[in-house]
């Protein structure tokens, strides 16, 4: 609550207290920042392996994968 706040800084030596929980909580935002961008980075490499890979899949003829499925049962 605001009040809350008032009286946390609100006395001697409250201006430098608001100062260093100002610096946490940029310190806190840049590392979430910094995780998500990773995500976001991983999550782009996963979709264009995954498209790459439908891709592959679908320039395999359908003869042609009979003859890998047949290679691969054993006929």
């Amino acid at each position: 609550m605001p009040s809350d706040l008032y009286d946390k800084y609100d006395c001697a030596g409250g201006f430098h207290k608001l100062e260093f929980d100002l610096a946490i909580a940029s310190e806190i935002a840049e590392r979430i920042n910094e995780q998500t961008d990773e995500m976001k980075q991983s999550s782009n490499k996963a979709k264009r392996a995954v498209a790459r890979r439908d891709q592959r899949r679908a320039t395999i003829s359908s003869e042609k994968m009979g003859s890998i499925m047949d290679e691969w049962v054993g006929e």
